[in-house]
């Protein structure tokens, strides 16, 4: 009789578990509370978008995210082009990316439709498609342009730099992500390190399980939030590291460090900004090899386009600098030095929030060390200004354009 019991109370108790979690699904559907998935592991960039995953986006901004069946954040394209049709491919990060934004307001899709206003009279249409993924270093986005960029047959390569933290995501040594691949130096030149594949992180993605989880999280609430609570836990281990190791301020901002992106003079600093430049020469070439122009554009980070000239003065006089656009003036001049044009946006963006007193970073729902600095990704209006300073380079400038 009490081996019976026993199994009546296990079995009792295992339909409760299932109801309770039956009745999260249901609850958390009503409430509309989602943590969608969108990455999955890839061989050669070690993480990429996963073709035809979508949902609501909320952990700051909000917006409907839709990943096309070719594993972009953009509509459908063909890869075959009208020789009628500019075709911009566009890398980048999570600026590129764009997902607290809907796709229509982000700085690319509005680029384009600028840029159909002053094509040359042969064209009869701009086409800009978007391989921005989050957290992608340049290393990547030139993995992305070599592998994934060439078969729609681009007429203009633009990569978008942010500074933030583009430059320590290209050092193995800086970078917060195992997972992804590297380029390191060696006797022979600089070559590419793919020691990621036996990363834990990237294992765990590729593993049954792990693709088990992404898969069972298209339909199940529940299961986005358990991966979410891991992830969470995970990054909250990494931020109380970074807070016993150095305090937070004004030089600090989540994932990247000023001092140091201002002033490199550590070797793994210094390294992690030849690492940079190299990548960058690699991709100019890679574009000029396939007979298309290569652009870079500079975007901004927070403290540049502070709305406030004494914070942004607080900030030079913090690090002990001269010029608070050093990062993308790094870059213009590699741009001259090799033939490649570098649009510097963050100096007309800085201009446009001081005489509007607004912030271009920042979200009403960012986390709340962000929300009062306007700290964080571009917002609509930081998306806005910066196609419209964009469009205007891309027309006076681009050999396409004006040739």
């Amino acid at each position: 009789m009490k081996k019976k019991n026993n199994f009546k109370n296990i079995y009792l108790l295992i339909v409760s578990l299932l109801v309770s979690l039956f009745l999260i699904e249901i609850y958390m559907r009503i409430a509309k509370v989602e943590y969608p998935i969108f990455q999955t592991y890839d061989h050669n960039r070690g993480f990429a978008l996963k073709p035809y995953s979508s949902g609501w986006w909320s952990r700051e901004g909000r917006a409907f995210v839709q990943i096309n069946s070719q594993g972009l954040r953009d509509i459908e394209h063909k890869f075959d082009k009208d020789s009628k049709t500019i075709r911009i491919a566009v890398l980048g990060d999570s600026f590129t990316e764009a997902r607290p934004i809907p796709l229509e307001k982000t700085f690319w899709k509005l680029m384009e439709n600028e840029l159909n206003s002053c094509k040359p009279e042969f064209y009869n249409n701009i086409e800009v498609i978007n391989f921005g993924v989050t957290e992608y270093s340049t290393a990547q986005e030139f993995i992305t342009l070599r592998n994934n960029v060439w078969k729609y047959d681009p007429d203009i390569v633009l990569l978008a730099f942010y500074s933030g933290n583009d430059v320590s995501d290209n050092s193995k040594t800086l970078s917060r992500k195992d997972y992804r691949p590297f380029f390191s130096y060696e006797d022979s030149g600089i070559v590419i390190d793919t020691s990621f594949r036996e990363s834990k992180d990237y294992k765990l993605l590729k593993s049954f399980s792990g693709q088990l989880v992404i898969s069972l999280s298209a339909h199940s609430r529940l299961v986005q939030l358990l991966k979410e609570i891991y992830v969470k836990f995970r990054t909250l281990n990494f931020k109380n590291k970074k807070t016993n190791e150095a305090k937070k301020t004004i030089l600090e901002e989540y994932g990247e460090s000023y001092i140091q992106l201002y002033n490199p003079l550590t070797p793994e600093w210094v390294e992690a900004w030849k690492l940079t430049e190299d990548i960058i020469l690699m991709m100019n070439n890679e574009v000029k090899s396939h007979n298309s122009e290569f652009i870079v554009l500079t975007l901004s980070n927070s403290r540049q386009v502070h709305p406030d000239m004494n914070y942004r003065n607080d900030f030079i006089n913090a690090l002990k600098i001269d010029d608070l656009f050093y990062p993308g003036k790094r870059i213009k001049n590699l741009g001259i030095k090799n033939d490649f044009k570098v649009f510097i946006l963050a100096e007309e963006m800085q201009k446009y929030a001081e005489k509007n007193n607004i912030f271009l970073h920042g979200f009403d729902n960012s986390i709340p060390e962000w929300k009062d600095k306007g700290e964080g990704h571009w917002n609509i209006e930081g998306h806005f200004i910066a196609s419209q300073i964009a469009s205007k380079k891309i027309c006076s400038f681009s050999k396409i354009f004006i040739e």
